[in-house]
Parts: C-alpha cells; sequence; structure tokens
C-alpha cells in the first residue's frame, strides 16, 4: 500500500544501504543486525509500493523505482538535516582537525568544507594533506582528530567508507617494456608494497625510474610516459590513464577506505558530526567510481 509519509529512518537506512553497497554494511553502521535492515527495506518497499532492490549473482541493485527513491531521499535527508542543525539551540563550537591523502583532497575535500562550514560556521577547522604514515603518526600524538586512510585490512575501531581496487597507471606502450619501468612512492607505502609483490609473485621484471614523495610528481612522470606507477581511480587526473586489466600486467588487490579518530579520549561532537560528513561524502565518490568503471 502506497503511503503519503515516508519514514526519515527508513530513508537513511536505504541511502546507506546503498552508499555501502550492502545491507551487512549498513547493519554494521547502524548497529542493527543485517536482518533488522531486510526488513526495514521491505517496510520501505510496501510503503512506497514498489521494489527497490533486485539480486544480481551476491550483490543487489538498485531497481528503475530504487534510482528515484535514491535521489528524493538523499534530498529529504540532507533538507531534515540542515534544519536540525539550524533549530538546534546548542550550535557546535569548536576546532576539528582533518588529515586526508593528496588523493582526496580535489574531489572531496572541498565538498566536505563546504558542507560543514554551511551546517556548523562556529567551528573551525585545520586541514592536513600528508602521506598516511605521517597523517597515523600525528593522530597518535593528538595533532589529528580524524584521518582518511587506506589500507588491506580494516581496523576494528574504524569507520568504513568502501573498497576500491588498485590500478597500474600509464602509457600502454611504456607497459609493454622490459623490464617494467616503475614509479615509486618513499617506502613505506601500501600501494608500492602491493605492485611489487604483485610482480615479483608473476615474474615480471622490473626497474626503478623514479622514487617520489608527493603524488603531484607521480603524476607528472606519468603525464611524461617515464613510467607506469601503482595508485586507486580516487583522485586520478583526466590525463593520467588507467592500463586495461588485460594489459599482460599482474592484477592487484582490493584495498579499503576508512575513517580513524583519536584515541583514547571521548570523541567530541564537532568531530562525530565531521565524520559523518566525511563518511557520506567519500562514499557517495567511491559509488561513483563503481558506476563508472561498469561503464
Amino acid at each position: 500500500m502506497i503511503t503519503d509519509v515516508l519514514d526519515l529512518d527508513l530513508l537513511r537506512t536505504f541511502v546507506l544501504a546503498v552508499d555501502l553497497g550492502s545491507f551487512a554494511r549498513a547493519a554494521e553502521h547502524v548497529s542493527r543486525s543485517q536482518s533488522a535492515v531486510s526488513l526495514q527495506m521491505q517496510r520501505l518497499e510496501e510503503l512506497t509500493g514498489h521494489q527497490l532492490f533486485v539480486k544480481q549473482g551476491r550483490s543487489r541493485e538498485l531497481t528503475a523505482s530504487g534510482e528515484l527513491l535514491s535521489g528524493y531521499a538523499r534530498r529529504l535527508l540532507k533538507l531534515n538535516d540542515e534544519a536540525i542543525a539550524a533549530l538546534s539551540t546548542r550550535q557546535l563550537a569548536g576546532t576539528v582537525r582533518l588529515g586526508m591523502l593528496t588523493d582526496f583532497s580535489e574531489g572531496s575535500l572541498p565538498q566536505v568544507l563546504a558542507r560543514f562550514a554551511e551546517q556548523h560556521p562556529r567551528v573551525q577547522m585545520e586541514i592536513t594533506i600528508d602521506r598516511q604514515v605521517v597523517l597515523q603518526q600525528k593522530l597518535q600524538s593528538g595533532k589529528l582528530d580524524l584521518i582518511v586512510c587506506v589500507g588491506p585490512q580494516l581496523p576494528e575501531n574504524a569507520v568504513l567508507i568502501g573498497e576500491v581496487p588498485l590500478r597500474w597507471i600509464g602509457n600502454k606502450k611504456v607497459a609493454q617494456q622490459s623490464p617494467l619501468p616503475l614509479l615509486l612512492f618513499e617506502p613505506p607505502c601500501l600501494f608500492r608494497a602491493a605492485g611489487l609483490a604483485a610482480l615479483e609473485k608473476s615474474g615480471v621484471a622490473w626497474k626503478p625510474v623514479l622514487t617520489a614523495s608527493n603524488v603531484a610528481g607521480m603524476w607528472a612522470a606519468a603525464r611524461a610516459g617515464l613510467g607506469v606507477t601503482i595508485r586507486t581511480q580516487i583522485g586520478l587526473p583526466a590525463d593520467c590513464k588507467l592500463l586495461p586489466a588485460s594489459g599482460g600486467l599482474p592484477a592487484l588487490p582490493h584495498i579499503f577506505v576508512f575513517l580513524l579518530t583519536a584515541p583514547p579520549k571521548k570523541t567530541s561532537a564537532p568531530v562525530l558530526r565531521l565524520t559523518e560528513i566525511v563518511q557520506e561524502t567519500l562514499s557517495g565518490e567511491l559509488k561513483g567510481l563503481q558506476s563508472r568503471r561498469k561503464k
């Protein structure tokens, strides 16, 4: 039976399930069982009178009605959040310190800053863009409140954003050279370690032609055709090309994208709110990348 009133709690879980890619991950985020989330989605389908998801193998894809509802759900939730923030008698104040990898600074960071500043103008934001090892050190020493990380495993206390595949990036002709010319980051580096492990396992000969300390230098070398590098599609410049999976280079693993907050003190209200905004924004970006890969 179609209703003329939609439950915002159901819509919020619905959007989470869409952004995180599964009912199980949405259940973890809202501290409920997977079956409880499934029941919520069944209830939402009853209220709207439409099937919202269809099974594709082990995953669930949105139906046309689900895609339509997704857009309206986001607008309703955004308007609800703005109303609550505007009417709140306890406006957030203070300082939050966010750390990010350079990969996220072009696409996601401006959106995060604009949204947070609009909703919480009394909170001062301090942003650090650096390598992950530096961000983790600053988090542990109390110099940062929240950092965006990537890794092969998901830490117990992490807030999951999503998963992305590592990719070979560079020129097709360069990728056919032997030994393979590599553009690498200084160790320790997750991308470097994963790429070298894959090459050694497959027996592909390689040689380092550049060791960079920042992403800008890496992209410049890739554009110039000096070699091939390993990264994700996040923040990839338009003039740097992903090499096809069938191009002869070994397969690379997927990695997690997640958030970590500073221990051990209680997380402040501004940091909690920033965590929500960063998670929602980056989840949307990863979902957009997944959609483009399918096309």
